[in-house]
């Protein structure tokens, strides 16, 4: 097919539209990219960082009512004093299971998830402990035997009150890791997006130019030729810049310049004829 100046337009313009949905579409994909990792990343260390805290929550609470108990156990008796304390304490272990699972599911990392397994694991040891405490309490057993359970289940707790404080670092941790990771993401994707849209403006620019060109140098040329023609310099040449309907032009410029020329050499050649004697007299 012949390359006219229409069809050089239309595909110049299809182009340049092409080139600058394939922009958008890149800008904003990298754009819902970078707000989708940005929330996922911030919801989990968010949410990491709550689920420490709440299991230190439960933990405190489950030793405030084993504390409680093993205070007011005398007092209240068995029955009421295991429905007023212990069913609180096992409640809130039962918690710490429950928000544990939950952290593990959500846990960036193996060495986070092992973390919060820890606790999970501590949690265990407490209640075992807790209920050989609980049983030499309520039996009235005394002296060593009571007492190493007793020294057992202060150091469960114990060990379950540090993995809840790692527990909540790695909350911490996680939660200033998902900033970094925005941050991280944020430098990738930005210049991603300032790249290519300065890609697609120089390709823009260039195929710009490069149809201007197509197009006005041609014309300029023919102007040049036709201001000559004009002041009667027959002299310059036409040049055919493409094979479009201005290249046409151009040996149709071309043709009537040779044309002149000749009509005005046949001019001249006339005038230089000597007038013959019959038309003198």
């Amino acid at each position: 097919m012949r390359p006219t100046i229409k069809n050089k337009l239309g595909a110049g313009f299809t182009a340049l539209l092409l080139l600058m949905g394939i922009v958008a579409a890149i800008g904003i994909y990298s754009v819902v990219g970078l707000r989708r990792s940005a929330l996922e990343t911030a919801r989990v260390g968010d949410r990491l960082n709550a689920i420490s805290l709440e299991i230190q929550v439960h933990n405190l609470a489950a030793q405030r009512k084993v504390k409680d108990y093993l205070l007011e156990f005398k007092k209240l008796g068995p029955e009421e004093a295991r429905q007023e304390y212990l069913d609180e304490a096992e409640f809130e272990v039962h918690e710490i299971y429950a928000v544990v699972a939950n952290a593990v599911k959500l846990a960036p990392t193996d060495e986070k998830r092992a973390k919060f397994q820890i606790i999970a694991d501590a949690a265990k040891n407490f209640s075992t402990t807790l209920e050989a405490v609980v049983q030499g309490v309520e039996q009235g057993i005394e002296g060593e035997v009571f007492a190493t359970s007793v020294a057992a289940y202060q150091a469960a707790a114990e060990r379950l009150s540090e993995s809840a404080e790692d527990g909540e670092m790695a909350g911490r941790e996680a939660s200033e890791a998902s900033q970094g990771d925005i941050e991280r993401i944020s430098r990738r994707t930005v210049p991603l997006v300032i790249g290519v849209s300065l890609a697609g403006l120089f390709f823009g620019l260039t195929m710009s130019l490069m149809l201007a060109r197509a197009i006005l140098l041609p014309v300029k040329h023919l102007t040049e030729v036709a201001e000559n023609v004009s002041l009667g310099n027959l002299t310059m040449p036409v040049r055919r810049f493409s094979n479009d309907e201005i290249g046409d032009l151009a040996d149709s410029f071309s043709r009537m310049v040779t044309a002149v020329r000749f009509f005005q050499s046949e001019a001249e050649a006339s005038k230089a004829q000597p007038v013959p004697e019959m038309v003198r007299s």
